[in-house]
């Protein structure tokens, strides 16, 4: 097979370094992360489980002794996908808690700054965060498969340090907020509580950007979770902390209360796997043990931002698409914004299910990447699509049935209810093709294939669906509102259907082999960073 890397043994590596660099790299085996899989630069692991890739065609079925059906991976998406959809809606509500505090303890106005706080943090904030993020569910899933276990705690250091970096920005753009919001929103006197509410949720991206990272460092080991039983303690605690904050400082209270929580997340996080999960200590980097290992989490970033900045572009430019469809809907007036509210929220939270369920099939694909296991893999593929499919239904079904209700949840206008009623009924045939979209959007974050997600959301929402959409709510037939999320809806279609044809035509042997590619370039790094820094390099002893 073409493009396959070629591994060095140890005779050659050792005739390649200095006499005190053989020191140190016949050290890092002896004390086992040659044998164990730990290092990085283990070139065994990849002469030994990869070398049955070839040009024989029939090597899969050779190579894999472990298969597993359609039926089984239908369970454990299932069985694993509900504890993390949970996680994923506490979180999500965490910031729409203090929406509803503030418009009970505030003033309307305090309120309508909350909202566009809100907006723009999810925007500049949270979206970065996961945008970059999702470059770990193919690093440390595909390393953990491959049984590198200290490469996954390599890994979510790097992108922990890196996402650190870029959130630099965001803290200057938050915290002179008021000029550049002052060009987009006419309220001007808004816009001062705008400022100072993003200048404090700044405090907490550290803690929000740890608990991200750290949550895909523990998936990817399969333990799905744990976010979830820190999530149901640290909501109610936020809860508590927003309505006591506000109700003491007003306005800036809701901000510090979720600032709070934010670093009470990575900190529970990282002391349920300490006690809880002891076993995930074997995916620890050994950051302080020597220089070399600490100047290894601040190098070799490019790989990760490869797929990190497709993820960004693929989650940012969703985010973006549905605020365009926003403001659009304020050319209808109060009720026409009330309604896409209505809407947005409700498709905000039906998102949170196949979304959770997609972080478990790319992790479940990016592990048999990265054990070689092909047929399993494309097993895997086959159950998410069965399970998108009932999902979606599933989902189309309860909105359809119960929008009504949904609708007067968020509001008592009935005139509000009644459009919202019959908008939710084409949100629910959404659902069908918005499953297949992420799910299939999954399996490509599984193989590495981030770009294919980024180019084309890019494509089809502000080429082709935020056009279509204008057209249909402002052109001839002037639908208004409902025109909006038609045009959403043919975007989504045409996504799922673009999405699923690039998974069916996968090619898994050229994954893999982008896999070891990946191996073989970090190795060269390992060697080279150990030949640069020769006075430098400690020796790691366990």
């Amino acid at each position: 097979m073409s493009n396959r890397p070629n591994s060095r043994d140890n005779d050659d590596i050792l005739k390649s370094l200095s006499c005190e660099d053989q020191s140190n790299y016949m050290s890092i085996i002896e004390n086992g992360y040659e044998s164990d899989g730990r290092s990085v630069s283990s070139s065994d692991f990849l002469a030994t489980n990869f070398s049955t890739l070839g040009d024989d065609d029939d090597d899969d079925d050779n190579n894999e002794d472990g298969f597993v059906s359609v039926g089984e991976e239908v369970s454990y998406i299932l069985i694993n996908s509900l504890p993390l959809a949970l996680a994923f809606l506490m979180e999500y509500l965490m910031t729409v808690i203090s929406l509803f505090i503030i418009g009970h303890l505030c003033t309307a106005n305090e309120l309508a700054s909350a909202s566009l706080a809100v907006t723009t943090y999810n925007i500049t904030g949270l979206s970065v965060v996961e945008g970059l993020a999702t470059s770990l569910d193919t690093f440390c899933s595909q390393a953990y498969g491959a049984q590198k276990y200290s490469k996954v705690g390599l890994y979510f250091l790097r992108c922990s340090a890196m996402i650190m970096v870029f959130s630099v920005s965001t803290v200057i753009v938050w915290w002179f907020s008021a000029p550049w919001l002052g060009i987009l929103v006419p309220e001007r006197d808004l816009l001062p509580k705008v400022q100072l509410y993003l200048r404090i949720m700044s405090m907490g991206i550290p803690g929000l950007i740890l608990f991200e990272t750290g949550k895909r460092f523990l998936q990817a080991q399969g333990h799905f979770k744990a976010s979830t039983y820190v999530l149901s303690i640290i909501v109610p605690i936020n809860v508590t902390l927003v309505f006591i904050f506000t109700k003491h400082f007003g306005f800036a209270g809701a901000p510090i209360g979720i600032v709070i929580s934010q670093w009470l997340m990575p900190l529970a996080l990282f002391l349920y796997s300490y006690y809880i999960i002891p076993d995930t200590k074997k995916c620890w980097y050994p950051l302080t043990d020597t220089w070399f290992h600490f100047k290894r989490v601040l190098s070799d970033w490019k790989p990760l931002l490869n797929l990190a900045f497709p993820g960004l572009v693929m989650i940012e430019a969703e985010y973006l698409s549905f605020e365009i469809l926003t403001i659009m809907s304020t050319y209808f007036g109060v009720k026409g914004i009330a309604t896409q509210t209505v809407i947005t929220n409700v498709g905000s939270i039906a998102y949170q299910i196949p979304f959770a369920m997609g972080c478990v099939v790319s992790t479940r694909v990016a592990n048999y990447v990265g054990l070689n296991m092909v047929k399993n893999a494309q097993t895997t593929t086959k159950a998410c699509y069965c399970v998108g499919l009932l999902v979606g239904i599933a989902s189309c079904i309860v909105i359809a049935l119960f929008n009504k209700p949904l609708a007067k949840l968020f509001t008592n206008d009935e005139e509000v209810i009644k459009l919202a009623c019959y908008v939710l009924y084409i949100l629910a045939i959404n659902q069908i093709s918005d499953s297949f979209a992420v799910f299939s959007s999954a399996v490509l974050r599984g193989q590495g294939r981030h770009r294919i997600g980024g180019m084309w959301n890019i494509i089809v929402y502000y080429f082709f669906s935020s056009p279509l959409s204008g057209w249909l709510a402002f052109g001839p037939l002037h639908l208004e509102v409902a025109g909006l999320w038609y045009g959403c809806g043919i975007g989504i279609f045409t996504l799922a259907v673009i999405f699923t044809r690039y998974v069916y035509k996968s090619d898994w042997n050229v994954i893999v082999d982008e896999f070891l590619k990946r191996e073989a370039e970090e190795y060269e790094v390992d060697l080279e960073s150990m030949t640069s820094s020769n006075a430098s390099i400690g020796v790691y002893s366990r």
